[in-house]
């Protein structure tokens, strides 16, 4: 059952696996963007999950505009809201992904080492999965 769905993006909570999972369903424009992102932190809020997996293979091209908003105006909400870390495990396609790791915009995996929240990205599904189920396991037993 979708938490949130608009034409742009659905958003669903896999309890099995303590996951939210937001599917971009195309390119957005920055409102829906927005809107987007805090829908995803209310629903996290919601559930307590901090576990996030991000589907963007639908959206074509990221904005530069867009990565900055993210950086600098979203993921700093997202700890006073939740706690505690948060991790982002980003599902893009290859090309994106390749295009992501040369551009200078985008901040590689160090730029989050000592921030409240973890992004890391992924080709596919399974890995990230596996990746957000040993932070889930990681944090229990560091607690």
């Amino acid at each position: 059952m979708a938490l949130f769905s608009t034409a742009y993006l659905e958003i669903t909570y896999d309890a099995d696996r303590h996951v939210l999972v937001a599917k971009w369903l195309r390119g957005v424009m920055p409102f829906e963007l927005h809107r987007g992102y805090h829908a995803l932190l209310e629903a996290a809020v919601e559930h307590d999950c901090r576990f996030w997996l991000l589907d963007v293979r639908r959206r074509a091209g990221i904005d530069s505009a867009d990565i900055l908003w993210t950086l600098n105006d979203f993921l700093p909400l997202v700890q006073p809201r939740l706690k505690r870390t948060t991790y982002l495990a980003f599902l893009m396609l290859p090309h994106h992904l390749a295009g992501d790791l040369s551009d200078g915009r985008v901040p590689d995996s160090a730029y989050y080492d000592n921030r409240p929240y973890r992004n890391e990205r992924f080709t596919d599904a399974e890995p990230a999965l596996e990746w957000l189920q040993h932070c889930q396991k990681h944090e229990t037993v560091a607690r």
